[in-house]
């Protein structure tokens, strides 16, 4: 952790504003309603529990969201519109019983913050951090993101390659079902 992770923290969130205001614009230039959402403090809306309801990733120990082709090393950006885009279904790429058997992040983590375990959180089991350990870290420290920089998955060119193991995995089990 130090001011550079911070700061690229901040320019990975400035490239998904970016691409949120353009494709907002394009939108808006085919006659419909958009909004961009530029970050996480920008707006009420929580990035997350709609990009796991789309498909784009399953929810990691971490507590970010891993998706197969980008890892967990990634900013999120949305827009908010009324066209009429087709939904695409929550999907499960095999991440979650991947971390369950994973502890590089949670072992990495300074202040202890990640569970081993899955915890209910407002009536869902999920892997739960511990913000109350986490967030004085982070911000003590300008920033951390440890825990996704240690995650296998962030490594460049492994997503491809593990969503294969996982798959091939996924299949065994279901012929000897």
């Amino acid at each position: 952790p130090d001011r550079g992770a911070g700061a690229d923290v901040t320019r990975q969130y400035g490239r998904a504003a970016a691409a949120a205001k353009k494709i907002a614009g394009w939108l808006r230039e085919q006659g419909w309603d958009a909004e961009p959402v530029t970050g996480p403090m920008a707006t009420k809306l929580l990035m997350i529990p709609p990009a796991l309801e789309c498909g784009f990733g399953e929810l990691g120990k971490h507590g970010s969201i891993i998706n197969p082709e980008f890892g967990s090393a990634f900013r999120l950006g949305a827009v908010l519109t009324d066209a009429p885009f087709e939904l695409t279904p929550k999907r499960e790429f095999g991440i979650d019983d991947f971390c369950s058997r994973c502890r590089v992040c949670e072992n990495a983590c300074p202040p202890f913050a990640i569970t081993d375990e899955k915890q209910m959180v407002r009536g869902v089991e999920k892997w739960y951090v511990d913000f109350d350990k986490c967030i004085p870290f982070f911000a003590a420290t300008s920033g951390c993101a440890i825990c996704i920089s240690v995650c296998p998955w962030s490594l460049p060119e492994v997503g491809f390659n593990l969503q294969s193991k996982l798959a091939r995995r996924a299949e065994r089990l279901k012929n000897n079902d």
